[in-house]
Parts: structure tokens; C-alpha cells; sequence
């Protein structure tokens, strides 16, 4: 008996390991004498102030939305984090709104994180090695958001042996391939997901259509024993059309990144990385009408180019002294809405003016360690330019911390940031066609932000975690004319804001049971033109809750059951009921600059039921989930109605499937 559980373990081990884990680290024995049975890892983790690592590995455990490994939804369940609108794929952080989170795929910035009209994120759940979001004490290695930054990393291929891997999805076929390129110096991952719906509707010759699809890859090899270069490369795209009687609409957006990263180890005591990437934003809208001899073509784009490099070393000077220090640059192009058009046979051309931002910054940080004490002490100092003027930024951020041992510390930090974009959105709601634009006036944002915060073990299996802050920010532009703001003619304000908030977190783990629930109060406000209002997503309780138990757990074998609930306060809202009529009569309802109102409480409750099993040449994975089990109505919009008003619910009751089916070792 004791040789069979053994040759199942040793079978069905190695296909459970993710790419991360080394090679040499796997047990080549034929016999294991005894198992060590452990408590599952936690979820989340703190890893300094107010930064927060998610184990991926659970992802897999999680509820799928529409049938979607989504990281993203995952990290919404971090305390002080917040989605926005129901089922979006969001970043909003102690009060910030979506553009003060830098979002950071392999150092390279995003600029468009979702799929599917803000529903899915655009990293694939096959990918991604690791996740974290800063949202207290931020290195100064980074800049250039107010409120927060995420850092997503893909995974490596594995570098001894090939794996294949096939998931069907509710809405989408993913495919994933590594390996080694050569053994144990070098390896390739290759990942594609596809938007099947998109063909089914394509054979029944539908009026409206959508897809989506992506594309990941990433080489990594050793030049030198010292010396590990790494080729990442992300292409993804979104489309729909519509088409009726004498017209067809499009519209689309999509991200194309690359990057190549040079990481080297000098001697015991300095390693560096240096780092040189592309992103590209691009969204579209495109128009086609013809009837009874007359035609008229339309296309127009919103486009966002950088170009930028990243070179960082890591020194250690003694025992309890280290440095990190380095340079950033990057070189911004912004082309907002040009529009290229043909009207019987007639080219017209018109758009507004491009712009650029040109940025650079050094920074250091001193990191000290002694004991259980830490403490980290940097300045960033950043340089500004969108060829009209140019600013500077000094931005010191320090941190303190001390670990009691036993999974008890206590940690405080300050920290200084500043933010030379704009994302601009063209309606009120957030859509793919929002864009960016670089700062005017010679005004940069800037924050500042204070946190305290500590962690307890109250018993074996049992931590809480507790974190307060304070953050006030200034410069705010609440743009209110499209055109005019565009155009350098003004149609905007700058204002101040201010948010402050308790975050707490706590975490039970067992051999089989693994709960974290979190609860963050919070209050953010907005002030301009004299007015003061809650910030448009401001949440003053915001309570998750997620529990994973694996109901059948043995060699071979294992069936998971996850639960997540999610109660936060509503959102703010901006209504009205003035109104005015369109060409045609029909009343067009007005919002206001300020938000009027708030909407109901939001509740969700997703449940999902995970089969895992070991097979002779892989793992075979089905998952079930029901998103919004309760079937609850969550408001995303409000709209008066005949004397009252009416609500529009963005995700009904949605129930998923998922399989995985994964070759190889």
C-alpha cells in the first residue's frame, strides 16, 4: 500500500508544480517513506506596508466569471480595493480613481486592463506567476500614479519538459504550450484564448456581432551563467459589429506590448535588471452608411504609444545595509480621436493635435535590516515634459517595520507621489474608448499618504491583519468640456481630495480549509469650484469574504467547494431630474458634475465546485460556478422612469463551466 500511495505521488506531483518552482527542487526518488501533511497557504500576504501578494495557485479554486480564470476579480478582494461598476475589472485604491493605479505586466505599463467592456481582465489565469498590489509604501523604483501600483508577472516556461495545456471555457477556447528550448538553460511559453461565441454567431449570420482574442509569449534563456535574458510579448484585441439595413457599425480596442529584460547577477552582493519595452493602446470606432446613391464612411481612433526603459541595481553593502538604486525614461505619444471619413467619394481628414510627454527619474533606496526591525528610506526625483513646459517632482517615501516572530509585526509608512496623465473619459460611464492625455497648465498631481498598520496571530491556524491610513491629494482635473479641454481652450477645474479608511484582514487556514475575510471602511471625498461631494466611487463598508474546503483531498484526487460574498455600501451617483429633447422630441436626462445621490447596497454571492484528478499524462480539471448565486440586482446605472426610477443590471444570475485538460510532467 505504502508503495502505490507512493508512485501516485510522485506520478501526479510534479504536474500539480507551476513553472516557478526549480527543477533541481523535484524529488527524483521511487519511494517516499512518509507524508508531511501541512496547513494550506494564505490567500493573501503582506509583504510590507500595504503591499499585498495573492497566491495564484488558489486562482484555480476561485469562481470563475464566465468561466474565466480572472486575476483580476481576484485581487477586487483585497481590503481598500475596489472593482467600480459591478462585474469590472477596475483597480480603484483608497479613493483613487482607475487611472492613479499603475498596472505593470512584466515592468511594462498597461493602459487598458479589460476584455469584453471592462467584464474580463486581459491577463490569462494560464500565465500568471504572481500578483501584487501597492497600495501603502510604494518603492521608488516606481512612480507616476497617485494611488497604487500593480505588478503582474508571467510564469517561465518549464525547463525540462514540455506541457500542453487545453481549457474550454463557457465563452472561450485557451491553449497553452511550454517547455524547454534547451534543458535546464532556456525556455518558451506560448498562450492563446479565443472568444468562441464570436464564430457561432458569425455561421448564424448574426446582425451583432463580438470577439475578442490574445496572444502571450515569453522566451527566457541563459546567456551566461550570470546572465538570463527574456523576450515578453502580449497582443490582444476586442471588436464588435453591428450591422443593419443601410449600415454597419465597429467598434474595437486592443494592446499590443514587448519587452526585453536582461537580468544578471554580478557577484554575492549586486545584481541588476535592465529592462526596455513597447505598449500600444489603440481604440476605434468605425461607420459605414450607403442608401440610394449616397455613401458615407467613417473611421476614427484613440491611440496611446510609449516607449521606455528601466534600469535597476540591487547592492548589498553589509549585513543590515542595502541599496537600490536606478533610472527610468520613457517617451509617451497620445493621438486622441482623428477622424478619417468618405462622403460620396469625398476625403475629409480632422482630428486634434497629438501630444507627447517625455519622462526620466532616479531613484535610491536605502534598505536597512536588523533583528526584526526594517526599515527602507528613498527618494524619487522625476522630470516632466509635454513640449510646452517641463515640471520636476521630489518624492521621498519611507517605511519601518518590525516583526515579533511567530507571524506578529508592526509597520508604519509616509509616502509622496506624483502623476503627470490624464485619463480621459468621453461618457460618464468607463469604456474602452476613454484615452489619455498628459498634464496642462504645468500642473502635476500629487498625494500624499500616511499608513499604520500591524498584524497578529490570535491563534495557530488563525492571523489578523489591521491597517489604517490617510491620504490627501491635489490638482485634480474634473473636465466638463470635451472639446474645450482637448483643444487647449480650458473645459476644466482642478480640484483637491482627500480619503481616509480602516482595512482588516483575517485569515483561518487548515489542512483543508482556507477562509479570508476582509471589511475596510473608508471615506473619500472630492472638492472643486467649492464644493465638497463624495468621490463618485467612494465606499463607505466594503465587506468580502472567501472560503475554499476541499471536500475530497487525496493522493490523486481532489474535489474543492469556494464561496465568495461580497456587501459593500452603494455607490454615489450623478442624476438628475432635468431634462431636455433630442432632434426627435424624445428627452435626453441630464448629469450632473456632482453626484446627487447613492444607490442601493450591493450584495453577490458566487459559489463554485472544483474537480481536480491526477491522470497518467497530466492533470484533468472541471470546474462549475454561479456567479450572483442569489441572483441579487446590482444597480450599474439609474434612470428616472415615469415619476421614479429604473436600474440597469449588468449581471444577472450566470452560471459557468470550465475544463482544463493539461499534458505532460
Amino acid at each position: 500500500m505504502r508503495k502505490l500511495l507512493a508512485g501516485c505521488l510522485a506520478l501526479c506531483i510534479p504536474a500539480l508544480l507551476t513553472a516557478q518552482t526549480p527543477a533541481d527542487s523535484i524529488s527524483r526518488t521511487e519511494a517516499i517513506d512518509s507524508v508531511v501533511v501541512t496547513a494550506r497557504r494564505p490567500l493573501m500576504v503582506y509583504k510590507q506596508t500595504g503591499n499585498i501578494a495573492v497566491d495564484i495557485e488558489q486562482l484555480k479554486y476561485a469562481p470563475l466569471f464566465a468561466g474565466e480564470k480572472d486575476i483580476f476579480k481576484f485581487l477586487q478582494l483585497l481590503p481598500g480595493v475596489s472593482a467600480g461598476k459591478d462585474g469590472m475589472s477596475g483597480l480603484l485604491v483608497r479613493g483613487g480613481s482607475n487611472d492613479q493605479t499603475l498596472i505593470l505586466y512584466d515592468d511594462v505599463p498597461i493602459y487598458n486592463q479589460a476584455h469584453a467592456y471592462g467584464i474580463l481582465s486581459i491577463f490569462s489565469g494560464e500565465t500568471v506567476q504572481s500578483a501584487e498590489v501597492s497600495k501603502g509604501y510604494i518603492s521608488p523604483a516606481y512612480g507616476s500614479r497617485l494611488s497604487a501600483m500593480t505588478q503582474i508577472r508571467t510564469r517561465e516556461g518549464d525547463r525540462r519538459n514540455h506541457r500542453q495545456s487545453l481549457t474550454v471555457g463557457t465563452l472561450s477556447l485557451a491553449g497553452t504550450l511550454d517547455g524547454p528550448i534547451k534543458r535546464d538553460k532556456g525556455s518558451y511559453l506560448i498562450s492563446a484564448r479565443y472568444f468562441f461565441p464570436e464564430a457561432v454567431l458569425a455561421i448564424a449570420d448574426n446582425d451583432i456581432r463580438y470577439g475578442f482574442n490574445d496572444i502571450t509569449g515569453k522566451l527566457t534563456y541563459d546567456i551566461h551563467r550570470n546572465h538570463t535574458l527574456s523576450l515578453g510579448v502580449y497582443s490582444g484585441d476586442d471588436h464588435m459589429k453591428n450591422k443593419e439595413d443601410h449600415a454597419e457599425n465597429g467598434f474595437g480596442w486592443g494592446n499590443t506590448t514587448a519587452s526585453l529584460r536582461l537580468e544578471s547577477r554580478w557577484n554575492d552582493n549586486l545584481r541588476s535588471s535592465v529592462v526596455a519595452y513597447y505598449t500600444y493602446l489603440q481604440n476605434r470606432q468605425e461607420t459605414e452608411f450607403k442608401d440610394d446613391g449616397f455613401s458615407n464612411w467613417g473611421k476614427t481612433t484613440f491611440k496611446t504609444h510609449e516607449f521606455g526603459a528601466r534600469m535597476t541595481f540591487d547592492q548589498r553593502l553589509s549585513r543590515v545595509w542595502s541599496l537600490e538604486y536606478g533610472a527610468t525614461f520613457s517617451h509617451q505619444r497620445f493621438e486622441p480621436m482623428h477622424t478619417k471619413s468618405i462622403i460620396n467619394g469625398q476625403h475629409k481628414d480632422r482630428g486634434y493635435s497629438s501630444e507627447l510627454l517625455v519622462s526620466g527619474a532616479l531613484f535610491l533606496n536605502n534598505r536597512f535590516q536588523w533583528g526584526g526591525w526594517r526599515a527602507d528610506v528613498g527618494v524619487r526625483g522625476a522630470a516632466y515634459d509635454n513640449s510646452e513646459q517641463t515640471r520636476y517632482a521630489v518624492e521621498p517615501r519611507a517605511q519601518l517595520s518590525y516583526d515579533f516572530g511567530r507571524d506578529n509585526a508592526v509597520w508604519l509608512s509616509g509616502t509622496i507621489n506624483s502623476q503627470a496623465l490624464v485619463q480621459f473619459n468621453r461618457y460618464y460611464y468607463s469604456m474602452p474608448i476613454d484615452f489619455w492625455t498628459p498634464f496642462r497648465d504645468g500642473r502635476l498631481q500629487h498625494a500624499w499618504q500616511v499608513s499604520l498598520g500591524g498584524r497578529a496571530k490570535l491563534h495557530e491556524n488563525l492571523t489578523l491583519s489591521v491597517e489604517g491610513y490617510y491620504k490627501r491629494m491635489r490638482n485634480l482635473p474634473l473636465i466638463y468640456d470635451s472639446d474645450d479641454y482637448l483643444l487647449g481652450n480650458g473645459g476644466f477645474i482642478y480640484g483637491t481630495g482627500r480619503a481616509f479608511g480602516i482595512e482588516a484582514m483575517l485569515q483561518y487556514q487548515t489542512e483543508r480549509l482556507s477562509l479570508t475575510a476582509s471589511y475596510t471602511y473608508t471615506d473619500s471625498r472630492r472638492r472643486s469650484d467649492g464644493v465638497t461631494y463624495p468621490f463618485e466611487y467612494d465606499v463607505p463598508h466594503d465587506f468580502n469574504a472567501f472560503v475554499s474546503y476541499d471536500v475530497v483531498k487525496r493522493p490523486g484526487r481532489k474535489h474543492t467547494f469556494s464561496l465568495n460574498v461580497a456587501w459593500r455600501s452603494g455607490l454615489p451617483y450623478r442624476l438628475t431630474n432635468e431634462s431636455y429633447p433630442d432632434t426627435d422630441g424624445n428627452p435626453i436626462i441630464g448629469i450632473t458634475a456632482y453626484p446627487t445621490m447613492r444607490m442601493h447596497n450591493y450584495f453577490r454571492a458566487d459559489v463554485s465546485y472544483n474537480m481536480e484528478r491526477c491522470k497518467r499524462n497530466g492533470v484533468r480539471n472541471w470546474q462549475f460556478s454561479i456567479i450572483n448565486a442569489t441572483w441579487h440586482k446590482n444597480p450599474v446605472s439609474i434612470y428616472p422612469y415615469r415619476g421614479s426610477y429604473k436600474a440597469t443590471v449588468l449581471i444577472p444570475i450566470m452560471p459557468s463551466v470550465s475544463y482544463t485538460r493539461t499534458f505532460g510532467k
